[in-house]
């Protein structure tokens, strides 16, 4: 029976973003004539869709690539190598797609008000000699989002859409707590009315109980915009959450992809299964055991040949080592790379022939 490995990213479904095959390799080392000798693969041929209006949350350890990922969709960093789609609609629901790897400065330029991102450290994200009313109004101002003589008034108009007083519009960042920091950059963002936004663990700085309040108000702001989030983080427990969609990195790749319902309930790698079983219960009468991964994290400028993961996999086999695994559909919508779930399934339909 043939091996029967499945591209995630067809489907007839309305998606902002079409990524595929994309590669982001940082040199090492160089020749003198300038030749790349050796790169750190941070990135390593990742392809995914993020539907209109949805959230796709990103998951994995330290240094699996997801911060590069999204920072390279929005073109902070240039391709290497494959394709980012944005499919833009206007409000007559014309779309528009282009290909963010290969789109010109001026080009992306223009698209920055519907390209946004919040970063993860609210400490070290804001100037600290502007005010917040500069801070928000800076890019409104630039873009032309309003009139120059309404910037004041629709500045104070997001910031109480994101929490904010009004009387916080000529204080200062060092005037306020993380969680009150993080809504300022929420309210950066989307000032410009963006259609997509990556947020890189935007809640990983703050206390628990300022976190759900970040969450919500993420949330609530979707409801309200329809915005599309793509929202990076290692702490499945808030990306359980707000996600509709989840993709699980290791190394540089993405392992499983699926709906969140899917992923909780049915996670089928065992690099996705140690994640899930490291995550605290509530509960102290439902004890989980934790899923102890064996080796360390294989650098990603030398990764191992084949699966990446089979360094610290037990169910490890000699086809694991050779040959990387193709992303199988388990169910519909839910892909894993991984020969184990693969070969169980070609076993269970030649039991039914």
């Amino acid at each position: 029976m043939e091996e029967k490995n499945i591209n995630p990213i067809a489907s007839e479904k309305d998606y902002i973003l079409e990524v595929d095959g994309l590669k982001q390799h940082f040199p090492i080392k160089k020749s003198i004539m300038g030749k790349v000798l050796s790169s750190l693969k941070a990135v390593d041929g990742v392809s995914f869709k993020l539907e209109r209006g949805k959230t796709l949350g990103i998951v994995g350890e330290s240094g699996c690539g997801k911060t590069t990922l999204g920072r390279t969709i929005l073109r902070l960093y240039d391709f290497t190598e494959g394709s980012a789609i944005y499919n833009s609609k206007d409000e007559e629901g014309n779309v528009r797609s282009v290909d963010l790897a290969k789109v010109s400065k001026r080009e992306l330029l223009d698209l920055r008000t519907e390209l946004q991102l919040v970063f993860q450290d609210p400490y070290s994200s804001l100037p600290p000699r502007m005010t917040v009313g500069a801070i928000i109004g800076e890019a409104v101002k630039v873009h032309n989002v309003v009139p120059a003589d309404e910037v004041s008034d629709y500045v104070r108009s997001v910031m109480k859409r994101c929490g904010l007083q009004e009387h916080f519009y000529d204080r200062y960042p060092h005037e306020f707590s993380g969680g009150q920091r993080q809504r300022i950059c929420i309210a950066r963002a989307l000032a410009v009315k963006p259609k997509l936004v990556v947020c890189d663990e935007p809640v990983s700085a703050l206390d628990v109980s300022i976190q759900a309040q970040i969450i919500n108000l993420l949330k609530k702001l979707q409801r309200e915009e329809g915005m599309s989030y793509l929202f990076i983080s290692h702490d499945l427990s808030v990306v359980k959450y707000i996600s509709d969609n989840i993709a699980v990195m290791y190394l540089g790749n993405v392992v499983e992809m699926g709906s969140t319902a899917d992923i909780c309930k049915n996670a089928q790698h065992p690099y996705t299964r140690a994640l899930f079983s490291a995550v605290p219960v509530a509960n102290p009468h439902n004890k989980s055991e934790p899923v102890a991964l064996e080796g360390e994290l294989p650098s990603p400028a030398n990764p191992p040949k084949g699966c990446k993961f089979h360094t610290r996999c037990k169910y490890c086999t000699d086809k694991c080592r050779e040959m990387a695994p193709g992303m199988t559909e388990v169910s519909e919508g839910h892909f894993v790379a991984c020969y184990l779930v693969e070969d169980g399934m070609r076993t269970n339909e030649e039991k039914k022939d």
